[in-house]
């Protein structure tokens, strides 16, 4: 057994992990991915400490250097041009990274205060630092599931999330990565190390071992946001890319994550107000330009001959005296600081109003300027609000505020959306909701992946 764990190891340093890895354990995947931990200019050294099971320590020639039990601290540097390693007594400098790893899937060790399973390498890339986990798959998604579901989820819903995270991570291992597959962050899937495993979450991923999205003989990168807002995206309404065909489908389970909490319902249906003023300094940031003082914002559910089939906006431009700037697609919500790009626009911009009207269908309308204001009090009986005073009072819901009763401002633009994300494949909450009434993890894969020839599949 530890042969052939060394002979995979000697494979593995040589192409510097740009192979998957085979375990000699059978009940791991034999495919591993590289997740970024850390990555900083500041510094070039980590401390590791084993904290559970036995590491052994590997040059870039595959031999073993030595072994380092529990409560055994290494330091990993890159200095003068070298790579640097030193435990206890012991230290090594080589011009190739050096690697800890075990054949033990318990083996755990600790870096900033976290603990990881799996294995550790630095890699140097011109002035940055990179600390890097090398962990098989199925270890990797213990870490992934509950951080990007949560934990107190039906089990089919886990199950669902679990394959998408496996194909998502398979689909990121490449070849052409020369440092790392993934981040620990939402740039990729937030990974939280041994410390963010649940059993529940590791009953979700061994009970879907090995199962995938496939199109092609390839492995899908399943895209999945928190909310699609009731209807997910074509892929390539979103981004360029059509290679993979995810189709956008309707998510109607989507608004019943206001069952499960305040944070829930806020990512199924909100709005933002900004003032032509903010509007301005969001366009000029975004566009690195000057448009000058604020003239409009035109939105369109089309660009470049593509339209949205849920309805999201492909272009929306904000103009100035000087100049516009225009974003599309995804990058909608960047330019204007969005959940989603699931929305619509209300300008009212060139008004004065002193107050505001929220009406039965949830559309905000202005109240003009007025001398004086009457209320209906607790008698049942019109009253001045506030006698010859020329402002009156209002509580939002979390404080009192002070209302001018002359048209002093001008109104904004109101911005109204729905869902939270790109809206690409699988709706978290949707899948929430959906395992709740009873549906299977396949059923909900099938749902949000499998309307363009992608299938799901045993990858191993």
């Amino acid at each position: 057994m530890k042969k052939a764990f060394l002979v995979s190891f000697l494979a593995f340093l040589l192409l510097f992990l740009l192979a998957p890895l085979a375990f000699a354990d059978s009940d791991l995947s034999g495919y591993d991915v590289r997740v970024l931990l850390s990555s900083t200019s500041a510094a070039n050294e980590y401390e590791i400490r084993v904290e559970n099971g036995c590491y052994q320590i590997f040059n870039e020639k595959g031999k073993e250097l030595g072994e380092l039990e529990e409560g055994d601290e290494a330091i990993f540097s890159y200095e003068y041009g070298k790579y640097w390693l030193e435990w206890q007594d012991e230290a090594e400098n080589s011009s190739a990274p050096f690697l800890i790893a075990s054949e033990d899937p318990e083996a755990r060790f600790s870096l900033n205060g976290k603990t990881y399973r799996g294995g550790f390498k630095l890699m140097m890339n011109n002035a940055y630092c990179y600390g890097i986990n090398v962990i098989d798959i199925e270890l990797y998604l213990y870490g992934v599931v509950g951080r990007e579901l949560g934990y107190n989820y039906h089990e089919e819903a886990l199950k669902a999330q679990a394959v998408a995270s496996r194909s998502y991570a398979l689909a990121n291992v490449s070849s052409s990565n020369v440092f790392y597959d993934v981040t620990a962050t939402t740039s990729s899937q937030v990974y939280g190390g041994y410390s963010a495993e649940s059993e529940a979450v590791t009953r979700a991923v061994d009970e879907t071992r090995g199962q995938v999205l496939m199109y092609k003989k390839e492995v899908v990168p399943a895209y999945y946001s928190s909310n699609a807002g009731g209807h997910t995206e074509d892929i390539e309404k979103v981004w360029s890319s059509d290679e993979i065909p995810i189709i956008g489908v309707p998510s109607p389970y989507d608004e019943k994550a206001g069952n499960y909490s305040s944070y829930g319902a806020s990512c199924y249906s909100w709005s933002v107000d900004y003032s032509p003023a903010e509007l301005v300094k969001l366009a000029n940031t975004y566009g690195k330009t000057d448009i000058g003082s604020y003239k409009g914002i035109t939105m369109s559910q089309s660009y470049d001959g593509q339209t949205s089939v849920s309805g999201r906006a492909m272009q929306v431009t904000i103009q100035g005296t000087k100049g516009s700037v225009t974003a599309t697609k995804n990058n909608i919500c960047s330019l204007l600081n969005l959940k989603s790009n699931l929305i619509s626009i209300s300008d009212a911009s060139g008004e004065q109003v002193a107050g505001y009207v929220l009406g039965a269908d949830g559309q905000v309308r202005a109240w003009e300027s007025f001398d004086a204001l009457y209320v209906i009090g607790s008698t049942l009986k019109a009253m001045l609000a506030n006698g010859d005073k020329d402002t009156f009072y209002v509580h939002d819901g979390s404080r009192v505020k002070e209302v001018s009763k002359h048209g002093t401002y001008a109104k904004g633009v109101r911005i109204s959306g729905k869902g939270y994300g790109h809206g690409v494949g699988m709706s978290q909450w949707g899948a929430i909701a959906m395992a709740d009434d009873g549906y299977t993890w396949e059923e909900i894969i099938e749902h949000y992946y499998c309307g363009g020839g992608v299938k799901i599949a045993a990858y191993y």
